[in-house]
């Protein structure tokens, strides 16, 4: 998130343990152009595919981007879950989400 600060985007840092349904409502009040996660223990990394899930569910899956990351996650874990991109670390992860949003 300080990463992503730095580089000019606007961060809504929801904290910690967040629902999928938090993640996705918040996204959806603010205008959110990308939901980015990072795990650091794998029983977490669910979440990341219920958020993607919900997203599809509602419709939302067109206008939201997903970028995931952390410890534990990999870009085949991204690609298995249809995560639009993987940062591998904070430099990484501005760098997509730059891709993402087409800046």
């Amino acid at each position: 998130g300080i990463m992503l600060k730095g580089a000019g985007f606007e961060v809504i840092d929801l904290g910690n343990d967040v629902s999928p349904e938090k993640f996705v409502a918040t996204a959806e009040v603010e205008g959110a152009s990308v939901i980015g996660m990072s795990a650091l223990l794998t029983t977490t990394m669910s979440v990341m595919k219920e958020v993607v899930d919900l997203l599809v569910e509602k419709g939302l899956r067109d206008k939201v981007r997903v970028i995931v990351g952390g410890a534990p996650v990999s870009v085949d874990f991204a690609k298995e879950i249809r995560a639009d991109a993987y940062g591998f670390d904070g430099v990484n992860a501005v760098d997509e989400v730059k891709r993402l949003c087409h800046v």
